[in-house]
């Protein structure tokens, strides 16, 4: 059961720098012709826009110019022209923000290319909704898809509506290494069908439950915060599965609390929107929730029971709560109407239960084959959990202070 683990929680560390999910957003309306638009993106995807000779312009003035080449829409085949100057709008710190306003002639089909940071990053996915003649339409643009059409004629098709929702759900899920590495720490020392099952609960209850909050604008949260404790759940799950005694757990609570406390070594400029009272408290709760971890008698890696049933509910549940507010920021970028944000939000989730159901089996049925093809002894079991656990510890810290500082 833990053969190739390892492998595979390697193939996440190395793509611990490279992750950061590459991603912009857009929403669109069209009115009598009208064509507006707002396209948003973070700051950090901005500066790979920069190139020698463009330092006398700041990232926001480069994206608006960027933005004013790779921005194309047509209706019926014929082009739409600007109306001004892609302008610059007031955003939250880490985000830049596009005001687009083109004229368009009547016709029946709209046709809108949005080809951003394509050319620089070639995994980058563009969440755009559109709605135009009373009908809508969401999609997620990429490289070899780099534009959408919308039919401007009213549409009751909720069902493809709520289709293309459970498709974003399984694309966020696909591309979220980050929530997929969470499970893997998890489930790494998950033996029983029944383990698993308490782990995939859990999180999909935590999960759910702020990613419906979030969206139907019930809790709002600081978007690059939650990044950085999506990091930091990853560092906590795979370091529990590291402690073997008290004396092991005092050592990795205070390191854990250490590592939380030195965001306060980035400045307040640079830092997520985190005041220090914050701070001190997200290094006093890891410290000790990771300390806790080691009081009761503990068995060694890879012995079945080391936590019991409720046990892994409850984390997977906890901490799925923080992940289920970086869920919500996909939805939240494509201003969705009131009227859609139900089935928006019932479509979207079911994907990401699709995706994350899918990569489960993925992962154990991978496992399983690789059991039956090597002898499984109990040291192979012991090294393979503690290397993909370090593994896991390594990529999940390295997100958690990078993205502080980005």
């Amino acid at each position: 059961m833990r053969l190739g683990a390892g492998v595979i929680a390697l193939l996440f560390a190395c793509l611990a720098q490279a992750h950061e999910r590459s991603e912009s957003t857009s929403h669109w309306t069209l009115v009598n012709g009208d064509l507006h638009g707002v396209i948003t993106a973070r700051t950090r995807e901005v500066t790979r826009l920069t190139v020698p000779g463009d330092s006398y312009a700041s990232l926001a003035q480069i994206f608006a110019a960027h933005v004013q080449r790779s921005v194309a829409a047509s209706v019926d085949g014929v082009a739409c022209t600007q109306r001004q100057t892609p302008t610059l709008l007031e955003s939250e710190a880490g985000y830049v923000r596009v005001d687009v306003r083109m004229q368009c002639p009547a016709g029946n089909a709209l046709a809108l290319k949005v080809d951003v940071l394509f050319g620089v990053a070639p995994s980058h996915h563009h969440f755009l909704y559109v709605a135009a003649g009373g009908s809508s339409r969401e999609a997620i643009l990429s490289a070899s898809e780099p534009s959408t059409e919308v039919e401007l004629r009213a549409s009751g098709s909720r069902k493809n509506n709520l289709l293309r929702f459970v498709g974003m759900g399984i694309e966020h899920i696909a591309t979220g290494v980050d929530h997929l590495a969470f499970l893997l720490a998890l489930l790494i020392t998950a033996r029983a069908t029944r383990q698993v099952l308490a782990i995939v609960t859990g999180f999909t209850v935590g999960h759910s439950i702020t990613l419906s909050l979030a969206v139907l604008g019930f809790i709002q949260a600081n978007r690059g915060a939650v990044e950085c404790l999506i990091g930091l759940t990853i560092a906590m799950a795979a370091a529990q599965n590291l402690i073997r005694g008290e004396r092991e757990g005092r050592i990795a609570g205070l390191s854990a609390a250490a590592i939380a406390a030195s965001l306060l070594l980035v400045s307040t400029d640079l830092r997520p929107d985190m005041p220090a009272s914050l701070i001190l408290a997200i290094a006093l709760a890891t410290g000790s929730a990771v300390w806790l971890t080691s009081m009761p008698r503990q068995r060694p890696i890879g012995v079945q029971g080391e936590f019991s049933i409720p046990a892994r509910f409850a984390m997977a549940a906890g901490f799925g709560l923080i992940h289920g507010l970086g869920f919500a920021s996909a939805l939240q970028d494509l201003h969705l109407p009131r009227a859609m944000l139900l089935s928006s939000l019932l479509g979207f989730n079911v994907g990401v239960e699709i995706g994350q159901l899918a990569v489960v089996i993925a992962v154990v049925g991978l496992i399983a084959a690789v059991s039956k093809l090597v002898p499984v002894t109990q040291r192979r079991a012991e090294i393979s959990a503690a290397t993909a656990s370090a593994a896991l510890l390594a990529a999940g810290i390295a997100w958690f202070l990078t993205r502080a500082y980005f």
